[in-house]
């Protein structure tokens, strides 16, 4: 009687040792807090899977509608197989990526864990709804902002975990050439390149953007977007930039003096540059000048002058045909409806050799008829 109940309670040890070392032994099971998830078109949402059991776990997306992709990640990494420890659950996610052209309705996806302990499936239900908010996003108040291309714009937006999970995300933008964009948490100094966020929190962020010296007027378009895995919550601000009008006029060589002969037309070349970010219309070239003079040009309008863009017209100066020799001072003006600019050419004036030499003669002449008179009449 005592060998038989030994030997029973040595066969009971043995199937209980047996039993503890068994690979994968245990019920298998996968699960989700949220098996039911609203989403737009477009956009990709997140499950978060817990899987039940012991040992080696395979796990793989056995149902999904066509043209939709579906991955599982563990840390960030794709994955097909997790281990479930003896002391605890395995935590993955399920990532599905929503076409652009899904229509509104309910949509179903299944997730299979197999192993050891037998296998289980985990039947979940995307809803397809344009008004829908479950994917993460940054939303703004005011995400257009316009003002001089010197200016720097500030946008206040809200990075919203809508996911299951904790998120890590990377902060970054993307804008045209020589554009700086910073992040910073609201009401902070510091900036920021990364921040996590709890399941379900928020992030009050300034985005700064600042456009580069002389940006030509317009609509820029940046994009600034916060990055966790494979998910991107993003967000398109428009910069107008109004511009800013400014014209330079001279000559193509910087010397603002011209040389002419009293009563002759004298041909002199201006150079008028769009110093400003934006474009300027009809130009009108005009131009003050000493009482008897004439100042005309070729053209007398430019039509249209691009930023940074120069362009020459021609003077024509003619001085009163009886100028005397001298400097004179023509100064000449290009106005637009914004801005406008001038500058005063030093014109000098050379008179006809002709009248130098009359003005020889009659000093001559008056030289000899006083030597004649003082000798006719000094013996007396």
């Amino acid at each position: 009687m005592k060998r038989a109940v030994k030997s029973t309670i040595l066969a009971l040890l043995i199937l209980s040792l047996s039993s503890s070392f068994t690979y994968g032994a245990g019920p298998l099971s996968i699960s989700t807090a949220y098996p039911g998830i609203s989403a737009q078109p477009g956009s990709s949402v997140t499950f978060p899977l817990t899987v039940n059991g012991t040992g080696f776990v395979d796990l793989k997306v056995t149902s999904i509608p066509s043209g939709w992709t579906a991955e599982i990640f563990g840390d960030g990494k794709k994955i097909h197989q997790v281990h479930v420890p003896s002391d605890g659950p395995a935590e993955a996610e399920l990532r599905v990526q929503i076409p652009s052209d899904a229509k509104n309705g309910n949509y179903n996806v299944v997730v299979e864990a197999s192993g050891s302990g037998g296998r289980s499936a985990l039947p979940l239900n995307i809803k397809i709804d344009t008004e829908a908010s479950g994917a993460d996003k940054i939303e703004v108040q005011y995400p257009a902002l316009s003002g001089p291309d010197t200016a720097t714009f500030s946008f206040r937006g809200t990075l919203y975990n809508n996911s299951g999970r904790e998120r890590f995300y990377s902060l970054g933008a993307q804008a045209p050439d020589g554009w700086q964009v910073s992040f910073k948490p609201a009401y902070q100094n510091n900036q920021i390149t990364s921040l996590s966020l709890e399941p379900g929190k928020s992030q009050d962020l300034d985005i700064t953007v600042k456009p580069p010296n002389g940006v030509k007027a317009g609509e820029y378009t940046i994009t600034a977007a916060a990055v966790s895995g494979s998910e991107v919550a993003k967000v398109d601000l428009q910069v107008v930039i109004t511009g800013n009008y400014s014209l330079e006029l001279s000559t193509p060589s910087g010397r603002l003096n011209q040389d002419v002969n009293a009563g002759k037309k004298s041909a002199l070349t201006l150079e008028i540059e769009n110093t400003g970010s934006a474009d300027l219309q009809a130009i009108n070239l005009s131009a003050s000048a000493p009482p008897g003079w004439s100042v005309t040009f070729e053209p007398e309008t430019i039509d249209q002058l691009k930023a940074k863009e120069k362009k020459q017209v021609t003077a024509y100066i003619t001085p009163d045909s009886k100028a005397i020799a001298g400097d004179y001072i023509v100064s000449v003006s290009a106005s637009a409806r914004e801005t406008s600019a001038s500058a005063d050419i030093r014109v000098t004036v050379h008179t006809s050799t002709l009248w130098g030499i009359v003005g020889v003669a009659i000093i001559a002449g008056v030289i000899y008829w006083v030597a004649t008179t003082f000798k006719k009449y000094g013996r007396r």
